[in-house]
């Protein structure tokens, strides 16, 4: 039960198809029940309008789409609108299905976490909460909730309630365990996203970059996903101010989200010429975008909610072989500074690695790319991956009334 599972040809990288897919190829049969609806542009694809449901296989993975209402990012009603009607439109879904072995439930948002317990009474089997992200503190950080409101005591009690009532918490990076333990969890694993290496094609970077307009050895820095509150988006826009106009540095984003707006018109504004603003990019394209690119960007708001996190793009960006400088501490810049990237905390800062990256010759630029996949795969590959949600799965099974075949290694979730 996950609510955002991009359709195919969306924009966004969803790592649990790619996990899902390769349990499937090991002998699993995986169910997924989502909403069409694009979480960073509100959209459904025209083939999803006006179905109650549809079901299609992707990768190997049964998905099933189910209605939720649109406007999400228009008002906090209208969002709170759509998490309720996902919630009951996936539990109507979900009791149609066949009898599954396990149940995965994935949070945020909250709504969709006491499916979870309720689905596991109806088939008499055991359930997994994933926290993906921690609430309600993170609504607090982005402003969208204050900590002594109503709201914000009724959320923190439901996800005490429902981190302490599944068996098995799973989380997609080591910084959030003293979060979930803190809400009551009791066994805690980390499966972060993995990292799948893109090989070079000079090529495909010709390509992309002459279709931006970039010139000759210019440095492009990618930032790649949402463009919300949280993200922070207004520090690149201070340190591209900053940067000096004899520099050779071209700076590309690509993605939608509740900022989007303010930061087309800071660039109408003040004619930021050497930023590229692009709409949210398929993951079919996402490849020529990192292929035109010689450094990612990981923009986050200061706070420290944020830097237990290990957002897909990051993982994306070293298997592009992309250094990448960050913008929030803890994780993120832990793994920037160990993969051949920076960590800034200030546009001043910022503006100072744009101005020294763009300095690196073409070559030297390729050593730290080289050095940043060399250091993704050795941290976060997918084999080990694929096998490391497979003995949790095994684990979970085996401690069933129902059991797990062993032999086989099958089961379904």
């Amino acid at each position: 039960m996950y609510q955002h599972a991009p359709t195919p040809g969306a924009p966004g990288i969803y790592r649990h198809r790619r996990y899902f897919s390769e349990l499937v190829r090991r002998g699993w049969t995986v169910d997924v029940v989502s909403t069409p609806r694009n979480y960073m542009t509100g959209e459904v694809p025209d083939r999803y309008r006006r179905r109650p449901a549809t079901h299609e296989v992707i990768d190997g993975v049964d998905h099933h789409w189910v209605w939720s209402p649109g406007g999400i990012h228009r008002s906090r009603i209208r969002r709170l609108a759509n998490y309720g009607a996902f919630a009951a439109a996936a539990a109507l879904r979900a009791v149609t299905l066949q009898r599954p072995d396990v149940i995965l439930v994935s949070s945020p948002p909250l709504t969709v976490a006491p499916l979870g317990p309720a689905l596991a009474r109806r088939f008499r089997c055991p359930w997994i909460l994933e926290v993906r992200d921690i609430w309600p503190e993170s609504a607090v950080s982005v402003g969208w909730l204050r900590e002594d409101s109503l709201a914000y005591r009724l959320l923190e009690r439901l996800a005490r309630s429902m981190t302490t009532n599944a068996g098995t918490v799973l989380i997609p990076t080591p910084g959030l365990e003293q979060h979930v333990r803190a809400h009551g969890a009791r066994t805690v694993v980390t499966l972060t996203g993995a990292v799948v290496p893109r090989p070079a094609d000079e090529t495909r970077r010709s390509t992309a970059r002459a279709r931006l307009g970039v010139q000759g050895n210019d440095c492009v820095f990618l930032y790649l996903g949402a463009i919300g509150v949280a993200n922070g988006v207004d520090l690149l826009l201070d340190a591209v101010r900053l940067v000096p106009r004899s520099v050779r540095a071209r700076i590309v984003i690509a993605g939608a989200g509740s900022a989007r707006s303010a930061v087309e018109q800071a660039l109408g504004a003040d004619r930021l010429d050497r930023i590229t603003l692009l709409p949210p990019v398929a993951i079919d394209e996402v490849g020529d975008l990192l292929a035109a690119a010689d450094v990612g960007l990981h923009l986050l708001r200061p706070d420290p909610v944020f830097e237990s996190a290990l957002p897909s793009k990051v993982l994306e960006y070293l298997g592009a072989s992309l250094p990448f400088i960050t913008t929030i501490g803890g994780l993120p810049a832990t793994v920037a500074s160990a993969s051949g990237g920076a960590a800034v905390t200030s546009p001043a800062e910022l503006a100072a690695e744009i101005e020294r990256w763009s300095a690196i010759d073409a070559k030297e630029r390729r050593r730290r790319g080289e050095q940043a996949l060399d250091y993704g795969l050795r941290h976060f590959g997918m084999e080990a991956g694929v096998a490391r949600l497979e003995a949790l799965l095994a684990d979970v099974l085996a401690q069933s009334p129902r059991g797990y075949d062993s032999g086989t290694g099958r089961g379904r979730s």
